[in-house]
């Protein structure tokens, strides 16, 4: 027969008992929210850096001017008669490669370069390096977002789709010029003749071709990061 000490012992036990495993419940909760609070910390990481991606710029140039004498585009950096207009930025990008540009595709076959004027006096570099000639045409793609194309190469090949093989991205530096070009001066013939005298410009440069003046277009860069494209 149970004495009186024997049941208040075997009580105090049972309550230990109760109290501990309710005391274990309370610490695996806590836990299970400690644990929950990490995994949602997380994933907000994750998508803010994901946003932070698309942040991402690309390089674009715009239609500047048409001479209709030569059948030519003038394209560049800024079209500076629009008091609105904006620069690209070659070096960090401008517009949003989430939003929709053309492509400025170029099929570049040697054309000789037309007898047009270099005009202006330049700026760090002499005027016939920002009015270089692309020695072929150039056209637009309808408007994409940059951030589709994965790399140079998948840029080359949705013009080439677009317009046939000879056609690939245009780029910041298509321009060539001759040290004192000017109107005939190394100008048809004589711009053939003188390979060997040419150097890559940049910034603007004229090409053949009539495109649309509404909206700038998506371009190649090979010396910066500033394209929403790997090279």
């Amino acid at each position: 027969m149970l004495n009186v000490y024997t049941v208040v012992v075997v009580l105090l036990s049972i309550a230990f008992y109760a109290n501990g495993a309710q005391l274990l419940r309370s610490i695996d909760a806590a836990a299970q929210v400690d644990a929950e609070v990490v995994l949602a910390a997380s994933l907000k990481a994750d998508v803010l850096q994901s946003s932070s991606s698309t942040g991402k710029k690309g390089l674009t140039f715009v239609k500047e001017a048409h001479l209709a004498d030569f059948g030519i585009d003038f394209v560049g950096c800024r079209n500076w008669s629009d008091p609105n207009g904006m620069d690209c930025n070659a070096y960090t990008g401008d517009t949003l490669c989430t939003e929709r540009r053309p492509v400025l595709c170029t099929r570049v076959d040697s054309t000789p370069r037309p007898s047009y004027l270099v005009l202006g006096q330049g700026a760090a570099m002499p005027a016939h390096f920002y009015a270089g000639w692309n020695r072929g045409h150039i056209t637009t793609t309808v408007p994409v977002q940059g951030s589709q194309f994965a790399n140079r190469a998948a840029v080359d090949a949705y013009c080439a789709q677009s317009f046939g093989s000879s056609w690939k991205v245009a780029t910041f530096h298509d321009g060539y010029f001759i040290a004192g070009m000017n109107g005939t001066t190394y100008a048809g013939a004589s711009w053939t003749q003188n390979v060997a005298k040419q150097y890559q410009g940049g910034w603007h440069y004229y090409s053949y071709g009539n495109i649309r003046n509404d909206i700038r277009f998506w371009v190649h860069i090979n010396d910066q990061p500033s394209t929403c494209w790997t090279q």
